[in-house]
């Protein structure tokens, strides 16, 4: 039986590579990056992405089905959704921890946390400017941060210098 996912992962990875894991391939960024079927994809992407849209989607679907389940104010699902970004934020800022498994698990616990926190923003009129406000308040520093610490894994690469042409952001495709 031929399996669907491994076959579009193959099939990009042949392609366009930089499509799955638009990291360095080197292992200076092996932390970033995990494998499946043989291609490398971004941890980022590749957990926050399909859990987020699971969890938004099972938890609408809660909601519409069960919306007594929902009868908490909107500060508490801020809240849950902050105690679950919490593991992720807090060994960034105080740890440096490189394990695959951590960090898959931080950032899947991270897409639901996005994904309660998007509840009030689909379901509570009153409350999205507020949900806006607070998106666009913990997105703006989180980029701000990803962008000014972009180059800190490179820190002792002997090709520091020649980046983005360095021999880790060489992709080869057709």
């Amino acid at each position: 039986m031929s399996n669907p996912l491994e076959r579009l992962v193959q099939y990009v990875w042949q392609r366009k590579p930089i499509v799955l894991a638009h990291h360095p391939s080197c292992a200076y960024y092996s932390h970033h990056t995990f494998e499946l079927y043989g291609a490398q994809l971004c941890l980022g992407c590749f957990v926050v992405y399909p859990v987020g849209l699971a969890s938004l989607s099972l938890l609408s679907l809660l909601y519409l089905m069960v919306p007594s389940v929902f009868v908490v104010p909107t500060v508490a699902l801020y809240a849950v959704a902050g105690a679950l970004a919490a593991p992720l934020l807090v060994s960034k800022a105080l740890f440096d921890v490189r394990s695959i498994r951590w960090q898959m698990v931080t950032k899947a616990l991270l897409a639901v946390g996005l994904a309660v926190a998007a509840l009030p923003l689909l379901f509570r009129p009153a409350d999205r400017l507020v949900g806006a406000v607070l998106f666009v308040g913990f997105l703006v520093p989180y980029v701000g941060y990803k962008g000014l610490t972009a180059l800190d894994d490179c820190q002792g690469c002997p090709e520091l210098e020649d980046r983005p042409h360095c021999s880790g952001l060489e992709f080869e495709w057709d």
